[in-house]
C-alpha cells in the first residue's frame, strides 16, 4: 500500500503487509451475543458503548471516539470531524434511512428495497483519510424475525471486527424492536477481510485461547420503549463524557447513584459512569448494575 491517505500504508510512512482473504462471510445465529471475549485481546467496553451512542445519535465528531479511544484523529481531515461515520450516514446525513426502511418494512413485510446506503458515489471522488470500511446494512423480515446483513467493502479481521460487530448487532436489534418482532440471524460479509504481518502473534494467541460470547440486556421489545432507551443511551453517554472532560466529579457521582430506565441501559450506566471516574483519576470506584451479567459485570471491574 502506497495510498498516503490510508491507514494501510500508516497514512504514507511506510507499507503493512497483511493477510486477507477475498469476499469474506459469516454468520452469527444470535445477535444478542454481540461481544467476543478472549483473554488475548480484551474488548474495550467504554468505546463499544460510546460509539454506539455517538452512531445512534448520528454524529460524526471526532472528540466522542477519541474521549474513548486514542487515534480516533488521525482519520480526521479537518480534526473536528470523521467524515465516514457509519451512524451520521445512515441516520443524519440526509435522512434516518434505518427509519424509512423500518417503516417500508412495517408496511410490506416481504419487502426487498431494504438497503441503506453508507458508501455514496461521491467518495470515489473526493480526497480524504475516510473511505468508508462499510457499504451499507440491508434487512429482511423473513419467518417472523428480522435477518439483517452488514456489507464491508474492507474489514479489518482482528483488532476492529469486534467493534463493527458490536455496533452493527445493536442497529439489528434496535430495528427489530422497532418491528417489534426477534431477531433472526446477523450475517457479515466483506470485501477483504484481513489483519497484518505485525499482528501475526496477536491473531494466533486469540485463536488459541477460549472466546466467550457475551451481551448486554436485550432492548425493550416494542418501539416505543426502544426509542425511549435509544435517547437514554445518548443522554447517558454525553452527560458522563461531558462530566469527565470537565472534570466534574458532582455530576458523575450523581449519574452513577442513579438507577436507569431499562436493564439495557443501566449496564452503559454502570460501565459509562466506571470508566468515567477512570478519566478523572478515580481508579477504585466501581459502579454496578444488577442487570449485567457476571461477563459483562468482570469487564467493567476492569476497568
Amino acid at each position: 500500500m502506497r495510498d498516503p491517505l490510508s491507514k494501510a500504508s500508516d497514512f504514507g510512512k511506510k507499507d503493512r503487509p497483511y493477510r486477507e482473504l477475498i469476499a469474506h462471510s459469516f454468520r452469527v445465529r444470535d445477535p444478542l451475543a454481540s461481544l467476543a471475549l478472549n483473554s488475548a485481546f480484551p474488548v474495550n467496553l467504554p468505546y463499544c458503548l460510546g460509539l454506539l451512542a455517538w452512531s445512534m445519535d448520528g454524529r460524526n465528531d471526532v472528540e466522542t471516539p477519541a474521549y474513548y479511544r486514542r487515534g480516533a484523529h488521525e482519520y480526521s481531515d479537518d480534526q473536528h470531524t470523521l467524515s465516514g461515520a457509519f451512524g451520521h450516514r445512515l441516520l443524519s446525513a440526509e435522512g434516518d434511512q434505518l427509519a424509512a426502511i423500518v417503516d417500508r418494512v412495517r408496511r410490506d413485510p416481504a419487502h426487498r428495497r431494504t438497503f441503506a446506503m453508507v458508501l455514496t458515489p461521491s467518495d470515489n471522488f473526493r480526497q480524504s483519510k475516510e473511505y468508508p470500511c462499510a457499504v451499507g446494512v440491508q434487512m429482511f423480515l423473513r419467518d417472523g424475525a428480522l435477518t439483517w446483513i452488514t456489507v464491508m467493502r474492507a474489514q479489518q479481521a482482528l483488532t476492529v471486527l469486534p467493534y463493527d460487530c458490536f455496533l452493527f448487532m445493536l442497529m439489528h436489534q434496535f430495528a427489530a424492536s422497532m418491528l417489534d418482532v426477534p431477531c433472526g440471524p446477523h450475517i457479515h460479509q466483506s470485501g477483504t477481510f484481513h489483519f497484518y504481518d505485525n499482528e501475526i502473534e496477536l491473531a494466533e494467541r486469540v485463536v488459541a485461547g477460549p472466546v466467550k460470547s457475551a451481551g448486554l440486556p436485550a432492548l425493550p421489545d416494542s418501539a416505543e420503549l426502544a426509542k425511549a432507551a435509544a435517547a437514554e443511551l445518548i443522554v447517558l453517554e454525553r452527560r458522563l463524557r461531558e462530566a469527565a472532560v470537565a472534570g466534574d466529579i458532582a455530576a458523575i457521582d450523581e449519574i452513577a447513584a442513579t438507577k436507569a430506565e431499562t436493564d439495557f441501559t443501566d449496564v452503559v450506566r454502570a460501565c459509562l459512569a466506571t470508566h468515567a471516574y477512570r478519566k478523572v483519576g478515580d481508579d477504585s470506584t466501581l459502579v454496578e448494575s444488577p442487570s449485567a451479567s457476571p461477563e459483562i459485570a468482570e469487564l467493567i471491574a476492569a476497568l
